[in-house]
């Protein structure tokens, strides 16, 4: 029973046709492809042609360039270390694009969940609540806490210590002080304008409205 023949893969073929032109470390045209590779690698010249055309267009291992009115082809080692290197590059960035994406969504998501107003929420203890109870409990913390400020408040004004004492005494001290002052202009104004207008001081208070005499207060 003869033995069975070995079936050789597209991808063992590729192989082939890349070591060649690696070792060869020269430029083909077609033709000379189609003649030399099923020598050298064993496969037929007919599939040559569409295998070299897809290491060029899919693989990208393959180099073609027009020379005249002939392609030319070859593929140097350097070229594969050369792809290798561009492609890491190329990932590298796509990698820094995406996790920068990747934050600017996260940042995203944490400003719309901090602006959002769900109806309902969970508190740590695994308790439902809703917005609109809780709302309803705010408005009457907020009223109860009005309410209570206003009798600290009215409390606050009719409950006196020392120093509130001390305080409210320097405050009326400083205000006799200044109406103290007031006074002793007013009644050096009124002097002033008798003897520069020979006006008799009873009549210009009556005129202005100024009290005869001040009353007097005693300091505290």
């Amino acid at each position: 029973m003869p033995p069975k023949k070995q079936v050789v893969t597209l991808e063992e073929k590729k192989n082939r046709i890349l070591n060649f032109f690696q070792e060869e470390f020269s430029f083909y045209s077609m033709k000379e492809l189609e003649k030399v590779i099923p020598k050298k690698c064993g496969i037929s010249s007919m599939l040559v042609k569409d295998l070299v055309q897809q290491m060029i267009d899919e693989d990208g291992i393959v180099s073609v360039e027009k020379c005249g009115n002939v392609n030319v082809y070859w593929c140097f080692k350097n070229q594969i270390t050369q792809k290798i290197y561009d492609n890491c590059q190329k990932v590298a960035q796509q990698c820094a694009e995406n996790r920068a994406a990747i934050e600017q969504t996260k940042q995203q998501l944490q400003s719309a969940q901090a602006n959002e107003r769900s109806s309902t929420f969970v508190d740590t203890d695994g308790h439902l609540h809703t917005r609109e109870d809780e709302l309803c409990k705010t408005r009457h913390l907020e009223e109860r806490i009005r309410s209570l400020q206003a009798q600290y408040d009215t409390l606050s004004r009719s409950r006196w210590d020392h120093d509130k004492i001390r305080s409210k005494r320097q405050e009326i001290r400083d205000k006799h002080g200044r109406l103290e002052k007031t006074s002793d202009n007013i009644e050096l104004l009124v002097e002033c304008l008798c003897k520069r207008f020979l006006i008799d001081s009873r009549q210009i208070k009556r005129e202005l409205e100024i009290p005869e005499e001040f009353e007097e207060f005693s300091t505290v």
